[in-house]
């Protein structure tokens, strides 16, 4: 799966929620790169293959 690069920002959905990257990919010995995302007040550790690009979740599921 080749997926764009998530920079800091970017609007992602984790988890069936909406939120933001925030600050720089860490590298983890044991889950590779993991990303901060921000929703709402709350701060999460998401890896890669966790996060969907809210646009290319649009293209699969529109009515969300």
């Amino acid at each position: 799966m080749d997926m764009e690069k998530i920079r800091n920002g970017d609007p992602v959905i984790y988890k069936d929620r909406r939120g933001t990257i925030y600050g720089k990919p860490r590298e983890n010995k044991y889950r590779g790169v993991m990303y901060t995302v921000k929703i709402g007040d709350e701060y999460v550790k998401a890896t890669q293959n966790e996060l969907s690009v809210e646009k290319e979740a649009k293209e699969i599921d529109p009515s969300s």
